[in-house]
């Protein structure tokens, strides 16, 4: 009888013991914060492009004609570079390894710009980066819709508002060739030349009392 009376006690303490597994698996519901393969591919794609996007700001800043495009420039290496440190310190939390450089693509396209002639290079950038960052903040809506790693998720809509400020930089009018002397275009002469026209005849005055033709 004692017997029976200490296997009921022992079963019993194995029944109160495999409670506490149970909490420990809730440790493991870390499956929430896996990164997926969709997850992994964003980090990698906008490791990429933030390594480019800083090569090439650099560029700007030092090659642009235009004061804005330099400004833009110096904008995208700081941006992208903090951007590219919350996603360099995500991809160790995560174990995610990154790229070590900027895509082909990328390294063909800053090729380019470094090859641009000055007097070509703002427009030359200007067109690159619209394209790049429209890519990107494509790419980063798709991860916001479907990434399953809450840390990569966040880090995506941190990304969203960065590109979305840049391609507004980038499309406000103004830049690149713009300084195309927009007051020297103007074909109304007679106000565009407060000091008498250059090339306006004076002689051309005379001619306002011959209006009355028929006499």
């Amino acid at each position: 009888m004692r017997t029976l009376l200490l296997a009921a006690v022992a079963l019993a303490a194995l029944g109160g013991c495999a409670d506490v597994p149970t909490d420990t698996a809730g440790l493991a519901p870390r499956t929430d914060t896996q990164p997926s393969e969709q997850d992994k591919a964003w980090m990698r794609g906008i490791h990429e492009g933030n390594l480019a996007e800083v090569q090439a700001g650099q560029l700007a800043a030092g090659k642009a004609s235009s004061a804005r495009i330099k400004s833009i420039g110096k904008m995208l290496v700081v941006d992208h570079t903090k951007l590219d440190t919350k996603v360099t310190n995500a991809a160790t939390q995560l174990r995610i390894a990154l790229p070590m450089s900027p895509s082909a693509d990328q390294r063909a396209m800053l090729a380019e710009l470094q090859d641009s002639p000055p007097e070509e290079f703002d427009q030359d950038f200007t067109a690159a980066m619209i394209n790049a960052h429209q890519a990107a903040l494509a790419a980063t809506k798709v991860e916001i819709s479907r990434g399953a790693s809450p840390t990569v998720v966040a880090l995506a809509r941190t990304a969203e508002s960065s590109l979305v400020a840049h391609l507004t930089a980038l499309r406000q009018p103004g830049g690149g060739q713009g300084t195309q002397t927009p007051t020297e275009s103007p074909t109304a002469s007679p106000t565009a030349s407060p000091t008498g026209s250059p090339i306006g005849t004076p002689t051309e005055t005379t001619p306002q009392p011959e209006t009355p033709h028929g006499e």
